[in-house]
This record gives C-alpha cells, structure tokens and sequence, in this order.
C-alpha cells in the first residue's frame, strides 16, 4: 500500500512486536486513517511524515497489536452499575451485610442485586443458603445473590415467588431451581440464573434494568485496558437492541462479536431472527454469526459433565444439559443455517460432548470452515485433545482461571489427579489446536497482562510446567482471537493494511520477569488510528 501523501498517524521509537511470521519486530508503524500503510524502521517511516502527521514517540517500548479477548460478557456489565460487589466477603454473614447496606443506599432499586460472592464464603458443608436466610437482608424487596462465575444464585422469599410465577408453564429445569426434597418447596438456590434473564416480563427487567448504562460504561473501561476488540458470550434480543443503541451513539470504543445465547426456550422463530440479526450486522465495529451454548456448568457447583465422579461426591459426575443426541441435532442445525457454534464446557465429559456433536455436524452438512469453538476447557481426556486440530475446532481458554491451587471448592471437587492435568494450554499447543485466549470477564478482571503472566508462568503443584511461550500467549490474545471471529484477515497482527489497532505498554514483556508481567500497565490504546485510551504519565 503506497500513499502519495502524508499520512495521519507514526508512531516512532518503538519496539513493535507485530505477531507477523514475516516480519516479527519493527520500529514504526505508518499509519493513514484507520489502517496501517507501512511497517518497518524509523528511516523508512520518515517518508511518511508532514505538517498533518501526528507522531508519537513510543520512547523504545514495546508496541502490540490491540488485545482481543474473545470470551467476556460485555452485555452483563449492568451488573457494575446495579449490584452490589461481594467479592471481598469471607462469610455469609458479611455477604448479608454488603447486600443490605447496598440495598438501603438504593431505595430507588426495586430489587436488590448482587454479585461475586465466592464458595467458600457461603457454603455449609454442601448446603447452600435457602431464601430465608436472605429474608435477613430484605423481606419486602426482592433479592438475588449470584456467585462470583455467574453459575449459582441465591434468592429471597419474594425473589423466589416471582421466579415461581415467571417459569409457570415453561421448562422446568430452565434455571437450575433447587427444592427442597421432601416439600417439594423452591429453596431460592437458582443453578443457572442466566436462564432468568431470558424470561419474559417483571423479572428480567428488574434484574437488568441498567443495562445501557452498564453498556456505556464498560466501553469506557475496556481501552484503559489495551482490549481494541472482544467476544461477547451470549446475549438476547434486548441487549443487541443495547448494542445497536449506543452504536448509533458512537459509543463502541472497541470493536464487538456478539455471540447470541442458545437455551432450551430458544425457537425455530428465534433461529430465524438470529439469521436476520447476522445479516444486519457483519461491519467492522459490530458483528455476529455465533450462536453461545451449554453443555455443562462449573465444578464448583459440581454441574460440570465429568467423565469420572467427582472427587469430593463419588455419588455425582455432573449433567449435561443436552442429551448427546439432542445435542448432535442442535448442532446440525446449527451448523447447516451457517452459524459458527461456541459451546461452554469445563468437564471433560462434556468437551467430549461437544466434540462428538461437531463431528456429527461435519459429516452430516459437509465440512466448511466453521471454525466452531470450546470455551474454557479446564478439564479433557487425553485421548479428546487432538481431535480439536483434525476438527479444526478452535481451544477458547482463560488463563487467569487456573489458580485454584490451595485447599478450596474447586480443588476438592476436581481432586488432585485431575488438577495436575487441567487447563492444559501446552498440550492443546503441542497438538496443533488454535488457543484463543481471553478473561471471561466480569468473573475475573478484564486485563489481559495477568493472563499473558498466567499463561507463560503456571506451574501446577505436581512440578510439571503446564505453560506456553510469551510469544504463543501474545498471539493467543490477538491473532488468533481474531481468527476465531473470522477477522484474522483485517486485524489481530500489525501488518500493511490490516486495521491501525494497537497498545503501548510500560514495560518490555521480553525482557522483564515473567512473574511480573501481571504489574506492566498499558500507556496508549489506539483503535482505528484513533487513540482510545493515553495514561497520564505517557507523553510520547
């Protein structure tokens, strides 16, 4: 690409690692508009510069294309400005307290919400809290209580009659509600309270009614950052109407694939409507063409599909929530409108699951590039791992999810020989799987650093590095997360005319400790050519 002018945007002085085979380090970037026109050294970009140009002088940093992170739920971010934060309470007691004394500084709130609250801090033994003990925060407002991964929620007396109500004449399993077992009573323990989000009326609306406020939000957040583009897990028809919103207001300051939620009320009509909202949006700031779906949930709830019983309950292996053939249906069909599949599976069982329904769906509809997805994968059979590359399905994983090491739910309810093998990001690698990296935020923080440290220094107890390269990282969070939004063409790397979408970091992930990758901070988010984000302290 070659300009008989001046170009808009060089940026100089830089260690620019560009995750191009071709062309790995560079010192400048020429940039024009919102794609990039040259790569190359200080000299060759000189010919780029006049009176218009803006230069920045990286000062020898280090340069990276944008982070995309390919598995974050953009459209829960109602939840920052809505619910309460329990992440910091050790004991249901202290839960009990940050929920009502949220609770009374909203009157305005019609329901009181909160979320982040971890295992540990609530369990006794394996019961839960039941709906009366929540009436200790509120007994004339509605409440609900979600944990820290969004897979269990806790509910009042008067949050649990209104759930009762909602799912009158539905699917009885839709929301996970647990009874007691001799009354047959609703215990306000809620399995899968994202089903609630899905219904109808009242209740959804209650519990999301910031959600364009959190929307405007969170796009404030992400370029502080370095995220230029991100995956939304799973939304409805309510939040793209969110996103179409403040789209049209200028607000998307990254670049989303929205991913739209598949459950077991999902109809052939919505199918339908998910073709339409494909075809409506397919630009470069706001795509889709992903369906979301579950096959398990999460072994600290045990309701990940293990393929053995689980350490802690050799009574209970988990559920899928598809039989295996009801699933290979769904996939099919699916598979055969043309819609890529990302399927949310941490037990081993279900990654098997899922793969076994990817394969039906390519014999049955003929192989194509679908580029179909498992997220998380925190647990595998070694005999599952290279079926990812001969399937050409694509290892979405969260490094920053690997830390269960001490004594806790998850470590209890995996045991020890399981977690010697779990989150193998290494093997998958070896084996030729495409690892796309991302934080699955709100449940951890959204900034990629401490993934990228995760991802190249966890060691597991047994001695036996499970890790990959800085470099495998790097691309993990970018290029390849733009692979697996059918992007890779037009971003995702610094090359000539892909997208201007970069990050200036403080420090040089090369050359620092490993260990310390985490504590590097992002100085200068540019997306399209046009900067984002510019900490204070940077004056390039």
């Amino acid at each position: 690409m070659r300009l008989t002018r001046s170009a808009t945007l060089v940026i100089r002085n830089g260690k620019i690692y560009t995750v191009n085979s071709e062309l790995k380090w560079a010192q400048a970037v020429v940039i024009d508009g919102d794609k990039i026109v040259q790569v190359g050294s200080d000299e060759d970009a000189g010919a780029f510069i006049g009176n218009d140009t803006r230069v920045v002088d990286a000062g020898g940093r280090l340069v990276l294309p944008g982070f995309n992170d390919s598995h974050m739920h953009i459209s829960m971010a109602y939840e920052e400005a809505f619910l309460a934060r329990l992440g910091s309470a050790k004991s249901f007691d202290e839960v009990v307290d940050i929920a009502r004394e949220h609770g009374e500084a909203h009157p305005e709130y019609r329901m009181v919400g909160g979320t982040g609250w971890v295992y540990d801090a609530v369990l006794s033994g394996r019961r839960y809290p039941h709906k009366d003990d929540l009436d200790r925060i509120f007994s004339d407002r509605p409440v609900l209580l979600i944990s820290y991964d969004g897979w269990v929620g806790l509910g009042n007396t008067v949050f649990t009659e209104m759930a009762e109500d909602a799912f009158k004449g539905r699917d009885q399993s839709l929301g996970g509600r647990e009874r007691d077992p001799e009354s047959g009573e609703a215990t306000g323990v809620f399995h899968n309270p994202g089903d609630l989000l899905y219904l109808a009326g009242d209740l959804s609306a209650l519990i999301r009614e910031s959600e364009l406020d959190g929307l405007r939000w969170v796009f404030g957040e992400l370029p502080r950052y370095g995220i230029t583009s991100f995956h939304d897990a799973g939304v409805d028809f309510r939040s793209i109407d969110a996103y179409e919103r403040v789209k049209s207001e200028g607000g998307l300051r990254a670049r989303a694939y929205v991913a739209l939620g598949y459950h077991k009320s999902t109809t052939d009509d919505d199918l339908k409507r998910f073709a339409e909202i494909r075809a409506k949006h397919s630009d470069e700031w706001l795509r889709t063409g992903v369906v979301k779906l579950f096959i398990d949930g999460v072994l600290d709830s045990h309701t990940a599909a293990m393929l053995e019983p689980y350490a802690d309950d050799q009574s209970s292996s988990g559920e899928t929530k598809y039989t295996p053939e009801e699933y290979k249906d769904i996939i099919q069909k699916l598979d055969r409108m043309g819609f890529q599949c990302m399927t949310h599976s941490c037990g081993d069982r279900g990654v098997r699951v899922t793969l076994d329904a990817y394969e039906h769906a390519t014999k049955a509809n003929g192989r194509r590039d679908s580029r179909h997805r498992i997220e998380h994968i925190e647990m595998i059979s070694e005999n599952d791992i290279p079926r990812f590359k001969d399937l050409g399905v694509i290892a979405s994983m969260q490094p920053a999810h690997a830390v269960p090491e001490s004594d806790s739910v998850y470590t209890r309810a995996a045991g020890p020989k399981r977690m010697k093998t779990s989150f193998p990001w290494r093997s998958m690698d070896e084996a030729g799987a495409v690892l796309s990296f991302s934080s699955d935020w709100s449940v951890v923080d959204m900034d990629p650093l401490p993934g990228l440290q995760a991802a190249v220094t966890r060691n597991w107890s047994s001695g036996s590095p499970r890790t990959v390269s800085l470099e495998k990282a790097i691309e993990a969070y970018t290029l390849n997360g733009a692979y697996a939004s059918f992007e890779d063409d037009i971003k995702g790397s610094i090359e000539v005319g892909k997208l201007a979408d970069l990050v200036v970091l403080s420090d040089n992930l090369f050359e620092m400790p490993p260990e310390k990758i985490g504590d590097a901070e992002v100085l200068l988010t540019i997306v399209g050519g046009n900067e984002t984000f510019r900490a204070d302290v940077f004056k390039g």
